[in-house]
């Protein structure tokens, strides 16, 4: 055999001035490393995957003004101080796209996802989550809240009033749009989007929104808002290929 000698019963090995593999083969892997650039189509991307962007445009009316918030005669030094204007700090509007039904078995988080209650209202008006992941309401005011909820397919809680600093804990093992409220703030008000699988996200302040390594197939693609009536669309995601999927918010909810 041409270029090896025996060196043991029924083994080769390769002569010294045999061609080494590396040096045959490496213009061989240039070429295909080339051919993926210029296809678009990244080697490390599995063939069975693609990925889907976007923008989300919202044409709807906007959200009227929220009521002032007030905090709370519930503190530290008891009930004696009268209700004062709580800081303001507007949050932004947020959209949450995401995919229904993607098939396979999707592992929570091991670490709690942290929900703060700051200036008198939630730190999100509304936090995406996936199945089974626990969430830590923690306190950062200087006034006692209570968390609630009268959620459906997830157990109802009620945290008790917690000070500055303190925190309670809740999983939430099913899809479902929880709300949040504050059993002493009125106007505290939040949603939990707990979702089927993590290929969810939420938009850019331009409306920007990209999702990756889906498993390729058909899928209802969801803007959800809190005020804006969201809007459901079907998509195609291919094999190695990116899918581009534009979205109009055009009304409020009812």
């Amino acid at each position: 055999m041409a270029g090896l000698y025996l060196r043991k019963p029924g083994r080769y090995t390769r002569r010294a001035n045999h061609p080494n593999f590396l040096e045959t083969s490496m213009p061989v892997l240039l070429l295909i490393l080339l051919a993926a650039f210029l296809a678009g189509s990244p080697l490390w991307a599995s063939p069975g995957h693609g990925d889907l962007e976007g923008t989300v445009t919202v044409t709807a009316p906007a959200r009227p003004a929220p009521p002032q918030a007030y905090s709370s005669s519930y503190g530290k030094s008891g009930y004696g101080a009268a209700p004062a204007a709580a800081p303001s700090h507007e949050l932004p509007e947020e959209i949450v796209v995401y995919l229904k039904k993607v098939p396979g078995t999707f592992k929570a988080p091991k670490e709690p996802v942290v929900f703060e209650q700051k200036y008198i209202q939630f730190a999100h008006r509304v936090l995406p989550i996936l199945a089974g992941t626990t969430v830590d309401f923690v306190n950062q005011d200087g006034v006692y809240h209570n968390i609630f909820s009268n959620s459906e397919s997830n157990p109802k809680f009620d945290l008790g009033r917690k000070p500055k600093g303190d925190s309670g804990k809740v999983k939430f093992k099913h899809p479902e749009d929880v709300k949040i409220y504050c059993e002493i703030h009125e106007s505290m008000k939040a949603h939990i989007l707990v979702l089927q699988n993590p290929y969810f996200t939420v938009t850019t302040p331009g409306g920007h929104y990209s999702l990756t390594h889906i498993p390729a197939g058909h899928y209802e693609l969801v803007a959800w808002h809190d005020y804006w009536a969201p809007v459901t669309q079907t998509v195609f995601i291919k094999k190695g290929k990116g899918t581009n999927a534009d979205i109009t918010l055009d009304k409020a909810q009812n």
